[in-house]
């Protein structure tokens, strides 16, 4: 995942000390996987002429139902009635906040390597928050 970026010290040297972090807490789940979205932000998602909501340019894959959370928060996220529904279905586990950081930071990582310089600190910074992990 460290592509072209792979020159940035700092990056290196934090993704080197996440690892560990990274694979210690997702190791502690097993989750069922679920069929995400993929790529689930605002800018995704809309409503039709009645008020039904509408989610469109999918990315899916089965994976964790907490990943489309990552790229969610990325970009401002939904309103917490959003929330509070999703969760009414599907609740918050043990570690869900530690692995919403590392879903996110995946893609902060992804858009760094084909946007540019643009999302380094951002990065930077959620890998910093990984490494204080516990």
């Amino acid at each position: 995942m460290l592509n072209k970026n792979s020159s940035n010290k700092e990056l290196t040297d934090l993704w080197n000390q996440c690892i560990p972090k990274i694979e210690n807490i997702l190791n502690q789940i097993q989750p069922i996987p679920a069929l995400v979205h993929g790529d689930l932000w605002s800018g995704n998602v809309a409503s039709d002429e009645n008020g039904n909501p509408v989610i469109f340019d999918p990315a899916c894959f089965y994976g964790h139902s907490e990943f489309d959370f990552g790229i969610a928060k990325m970009f401002g996220g939904f309103t917490k009635a959003f929330h509070d529904s999703y969760h009414k279905i599907i609740p918050k586990s043990d570690g869900f906040e530690e692995r919403l950081i590392i879903y996110e930071l995946f893609h902060h990582l992804n858009h760094w390597n084909h946007f540019g310089s643009g999302y380094a600190s951002g990065t930077l910074n959620l890998m910093k928050q990984i490494i204080k992990f516990e």
